[in-house]
């Protein structure tokens, strides 16, 4: 086989591994907004943007945020992971049965594991309201 040969297929191989490690790294959208506007219609703060790729990395058991609780014997069981599927989708603005509203859910799963974080002494995120509903500041001319 040539030097032309062999760098062609070189240069060819780091294409096609820049392509597939880079569909990876892409496929989840690295900031999250969590609005709900189709739940809460108007907001009272502004919504909660947060990177999903660094807590994918701290937290790699994903059942951690996307749960899917079952009640087997009375008890609240995570059965499965609720990934790619809304929390408006089982969390209503109003609670319903057992299930606690949308907001609640919200505050009890990030706020929570915030302080569940923080009392173990690890480095954690934010658990004031300002920290999270973070207000743009108006554009300066």
């Amino acid at each position: 086989m040539g030097r032309g040969m062999m760098i062609f297929l070189s240069s060819l191989m780091l294409a096609v591994l820049f392509a597939v490690f880079h569909g990876m790294v892409g496929a989840q959208e690295d900031i999250i907004v969590l609005e709900h506007k189709e739940a809460f219609n108007k907001l009272q703060r502004p919504p909660v943007k947060f990177t999903h790729a660094k807590h994918a990395e701290l937290y790699p058991d994903c059942t951690q945020c996307h749960h899917a609780y079952e009640y087997k014997g009375g008890q609240k069981v995570n059965d499965w992971s609720g990934e790619g599927q809304p929390c408006s989708e089982c969390h209503k603005v109003v609670g319903e049965g057992k299930k606690i509203p949308l907001m609640k859910a919200f505050h009890e799963s990030c706020r929570g594991c915030h302080r569940q974080l923080d009392k173990e002494g690890k480095k954690t995120g934010p658990v004031a309201c300002g920290e999270c509903h973070i207000r743009q500041q108006p554009a300066k001319d």
